[in-house]
């Protein structure tokens, strides 16, 4: 059986971070909150997403997560035909499939959006399967990484794992891949990542297959 390379999809293939810092951006100001630099806001970012906007400062004492979740979603909608592929992702893709890779995106995206999006990107056709959530609230992908991983008998020691999170790291651990590499060009600062993996690779053209 061919070995599979997992992949994060935003920040690691889909370079949407400029995207997601503005929004976010726009959305303090129009609170009055403190509003953070793209530097602060790399060093900020976790999951799950809630706890992220915590660290901004949000309360939902006058507004839900929900309601914040929505207009986030609604502006990144608007706003998505703006974003661009990673910098070395075709290139790194193709060199993937070359030595003989299954190619599989596991992301925290809604299943549907992601569809839309790998489609208008023009590259679904390099995956086996698109995996997405049933949500848009940006959520653990854990849950269903295992439910995967079960249903298709997959043995996690012929796996590996291209993210740019330590959520990443957390999802492929969790389901037994220990070759993890988390490419220090998207949400989450090198400085962050290195602090739970030693494996940090500056760009994907860096990553080694």
């Amino acid at each position: 059986m061919k070995p599979i390379l997992f992949w994060d999809f935003n920040g690691t293939i889909l370079d949407d971070v400029h995207l997601t810092w503005q929004i976010e951006t726009k959305m303090l100001k129009e609170r009055h909150m403190r509003t953070y630099t793209l530097e602060e806001y790399k060093d900020m970012f976790c999951f799950p997403v809630i706890n992220y906007y915590y660290r901004m400062g949000y309360t939902f004492e006058n507004e839900t997560y929900d309601d914040v979740s929505i207009e986030f979603n609604d502006a990144y909608a608007k706003g998505f035909s703006s974003c661009r592929l990673m910098p070395g992702f075709l290139a790194k893709i193709k060199e993937a499939i070359q030595k003989g890779y299954d190619n599989i995106i596991l992301s925290a995206s809604q299943q549907d959006n992601l569809n839309q999006q790998c489609h208008q990107l023009g590259i679904d056709q390099y995956f086996s399967y698109l995996l997405g959530t049933d949500n848009l609230y940006g959520g653990s992908k854990i849950d269903m990484a295992k439910d995967f991983m079960q249903n298709h008998r997959i043995n996690p020691a012929r796996c590996r794992f291209i993210g740019d999170t330590l959520h990443d790291k957390e999802c492929a651990n969790a389901i037994g891949i220990e070759d993890v590499v988390l490419v220090a060009q998207g949400h989450q600062s090198r400085k962050v990542l290195e602090e739970g993996c030693d494996n940090v690779a500056e760009s994907l053209d860096e990553v080694q297959l």
